[in-house]
């Protein structure tokens, strides 16, 4: 029973995830003058980069045009959503982001108290390997590579969770863009009192409590 709730709610959150990239491929554009210098770009705060039919034109600093510089020019890679609130957090735009010391940022993941659990991934295994024995023109680009697969909403079975300054496992665990925490796959947000809710009552147990109380009176 246990497993057939976790099989569920897992593929719900992927649903969710998909559902909400289709909404924002949808979305009204931008029509910014300052080149989304400012946090108050629609593209910025749906956290999404600018395109072609939106007024900001080629000066554009919008730091969701500028994620290449983690996951290498050819990708097409996403941010996982906790990255995407670390970065808003963190940085205000494409110069900022730019500033960020990728080295270092590898570093810390790698530092993490759960890193080693990605031995036993073949993928990283690879990296590793490959990693150890590096050419210096090649580093660069091994680095985005790991960035690909930790950072990014293609990310592998692991994502790496700057709320936690861990690792998390992407079907155990999951960042709520609304609270913008890492979450247990146990909990889920509660429209009713929009805060995250642990176990599977409808509504939640904050909620029925309170509709309880009022229902007394």
């Amino acid at each position: 029973m246990l497993s057939e709730e976790y099989s569920n709610k897992t593929e719900q959150r992927k649903t969710n995830k998909k559902s909400n990239y289709e909404k924002k491929k949808k979305t009204k554009k931008c029509n910014c003058r300052s080149g989304c210098s400012k946090r108050s770009c629609y593209c910025y705060k749906s956290n999404r980069g600018c395109d072609s039919s939106c007024g900001c034109g080629s000066s554009c600093q919008n730091l969701f045009n500028h994620l290449d510089y983690f996951f290498g020019e050819d990708s097409k890679c996403t941010a996982h959503p906790c990255f995407v609130d670390w970065l808003v957090k963190n940085v205000k735009n494409a110069d900022g982001l730019k500033k960020i010391d990728r080295e270092a940022l590898q570093q810390k993941i790698m530092s993490c108290g759960r890193f080693s659990e990605l031995s036993d991934d073949e993928d990283f295994q690879k990296w590793s390997k490959k990693w150890n024995r590096i050419e210096a023109n090649e580093k660069l680009g091994h680095i985005q590579k790991f960035f690909r697969m930790l950072l990014s909403d293609d990310a592998t079975m692991h994502y790496y969770s700057f709320c936690n300054d861990d690792l998390a496992e992407d079907d155990c665990d999951w960042h709520c863009t609304i609270c913008k925490t890492c979450r247990d796959w146990r909990e889920w947000h509660c429209d009713g009192c929009n805060k995250c809710a642990y176990g599977t009552t409808l509504p939640c147990q904050r909620c029925e409590r309170k509709n309880q109380m009022f229902s007394f009176w």
